[in-house]
């Protein structure tokens, strides 16, 4: 006989309980919608110790957020219904996966069908509104709005109005699971940053107010250029360009104290515009930091470079070519798509923004490994659709309660 939803709602609420703390995390945000007894048995703080007691042989998730785009005219067009939330689970290689916009209430101030994840940390997604709200703050042009949320409480937080509200912003999340707090670094991104000079906006779960730090390069006159920042054993890394070169500053927002990082001529690649050489992204994985590279001449690679923040220096740590990526990624591009990348346990992920394949590079080993499970997503229909994509290693074990 079929075990039903009669028999489900038979079941003591103890043997309920039991069986869905074994449950995978992301099933456990579609479980949570399927009544209003599993909804307040899974938000008890009592079910997410037994949930941590019974799952905590598994590790942790990886999560990756993906919007598809088109290119049509020059501009960027988001497809509908294409906003996907997926979670690997390393030790099965298996995929879950919900729709945000499923997911969430209609209780945003913002239109919750236009909004992007920008970060992710601790089982907290960090959510940027796609429209301009003018309504909601005092900026005659509308502000950049935030919201937290946690996807498998479906707790949210509406942050104020974002002290820069352009639209090139380079933002940083952080969460201390155990006190369960959070900061958000936000900084203003490429020519925008030469203009005002590079400052960072902090915001403080505690305090909950936004806070402005003292600007880049107080004591010189030199203009930078912001390109990448990351959060690295609790200091902020930003990477700079001043007159084609690179610079890595870090920033302590505790002291609100910058230092520039002296390393050694030319071990930062010069960036050539003209060729179009660039870094693509800071990656943390364990306990080291990455930046991408990419870079068409020679000719078209892609390139991680490890960064020893103790010996001021940088090394090649693995270098792909044009074939390379097409052979792993199954594309056929005439130059070198963009590569996502994002640090686990002590690997990286690699994703190309035109396939649903998968790469993981051992960061010890050196070994590139292609068998692995493809991203559960929407196959691309036209040349000109892109995937933009977001990722992170997480956690989803927080119990849920937003100070």
């Amino acid at each position: 006989m079929a075990f039903n939803g009669a028999l489900w709602s038979q079941l003591p609420l103890e043997v309920v309980e039991q069986i869905l703390s074994f449950l995978p995390m992301p099933n456990l945000c579609r479980y949570r919608t399927t009544c209003k007894t599993w909804n307040e048995l899974i938000n008890n703080p009592a079910f997410s110790v037994l949930h941590v007691r019974n799952r905590n042989k598994h590790s942790p998730f990886i999560a990756i957020h993906s919007i598809t785009i088109s290119i049509q005219n020059g501009h960027v067009a988001y497809i509908d219904g294409s906003q996907v939330l997926c979670f690997l689970d390393i030790s099965s290689k298996k995929w879950y996966s919900i729709k945000p916009h499923n997911a969430l209430e209609m209780s945003f101030l913002f239109d919750p069908r236009h909004f992007q994840i920008v970060a992710m940390d601790g089982g907290l997604v960090l959510l940027k509104s796609l429209k301009r709200a003018s309504k909601l703050c005092h900026h005659e042009s509308g502000c950049t709005q935030l919201c937290v949320w946690n996807p498998i409480k479906d707790m949210k937080i509406q942050l104020p109005c974002v002290p820069y509200h352009r639209r090139d912003l380079l933002i940083n999340f952080v969460v201390d699971d155990v006190a369960e707090t959070f900061k958000i670094f936000v900084i203003k991104g490429g020519w925008e940053s030469i203009a005002v000079g590079t400052r960072v906006a902090i915001y403080d779960s505690v305090m909950k107010e936004w806070k402005t730090s003292s600007k880049l390069g107080t004591n010189n006159t030199r203009r930078y250029i912001t390109t990448k920042c990351i959060v690295f054993q609790n200091l902020l890394y930003i990477l700079c360009d001043f007159q084609s070169s690179c610079e890595l500053w870090r920033y302590c927002h505790v002291g609100d104290i910058w230092k520039r990082l002296q390393f050694a001529e030319d071990c930062f690649v010069k960036r050539d515009y003209s060729n179009y050489e660039m870094f693509g992204q800071f990656v943390v994985s364990s306990e080291h930091l990455f930046v991408t590279y990419c870079g068409s001449i020679p000719q078209n690679v892609f390139e991680v470079h490890e960064i020893d923040v103790q010996r001021r220096s940088t090394k090649v740590l693995m270098t792909w070519t044009r074939r390379h990526i097409m052979r792993f990624f199954n594309v056929d591009v005439l130059y070198y798509p963009s590569i996502y990348v994002i640090g686990f346990n002590k690997s990286l992920m690699l994703v190309s923004n035109l396939s649903r394949n998968i790469v993981i590079f051992d960061v010890e080993t050196k070994e590139t490994y292609i068998e692995w499970p493809q991203l559960p997503l929407r196959k691309l229909k036209v040349k000109d659709e892109r995937y933009l994509l977001f990722g992170k290693q997480m956690d989803f074990l927080l119990s849920g309660t937003l100070k």
